[in-house]
């Protein structure tokens, strides 16, 4: 059991967004067996995880906690995501940590992802289970 969670004062609530099934499925896996998560929800796309949003948006209890975003996506990439979601209400968007996940080592991308103030980390896939209650303990 990792200690630093064990300090935590409430269940984390975990939104991952990525195109890929796979690494959905994988990143997921990951999560859930730290301690203290109460709910991992996973997206496909940009468009469906801001309609998610917007669709619990007077619902603070059910607003992420974490967001693991995947910024190479078609459609709408993370950088178009992040675009609209700095739009939400601060009340919910403060609430909330963004981390960018993706395959990318584009220093590029990493740099453009410091431009959102709502960006806490970019990390490369694959999630580490070893990072991950790190993490989710930071303040």
């Amino acid at each position: 059991m990792n200690q630093v969670n064990n300090n935590m004062a409430k269940d984390i609530n975990i939104l991952l967004i990525d195109d890929s099934d796979v690494d959905n499925f994988i990143n997921k896996a990951i999560i859930s067996k730290e301690d203290n998560i109460s709910q991992i929800t996973t997206m496909t796309s940009g468009h469906e995880a801001l309609a998610h949003l917007n669709s619990i948006i007077d619902n603070t209890e059910a607003y992420p906690d974490v967001i693991f975003l995947d910024i190479k996506m078609p459609r709408m990439n993370g950088f178009e995501f992040l675009d609209e979601y700095v739009k939400l209400p601060d009340t919910l968007t403060d609430q909330c940590k963004i981390y960018i996940l993706s395959s990318s080592i584009d220093t590029l991308d990493s740099e453009k992802g410091k431009d959102y103030p709502v960006v806490s980390k970019h990390l490369i896939k694959p999630l580490a289970h070893h990072i991950i209650g790190d993490l989710l303990s930071e303040d």
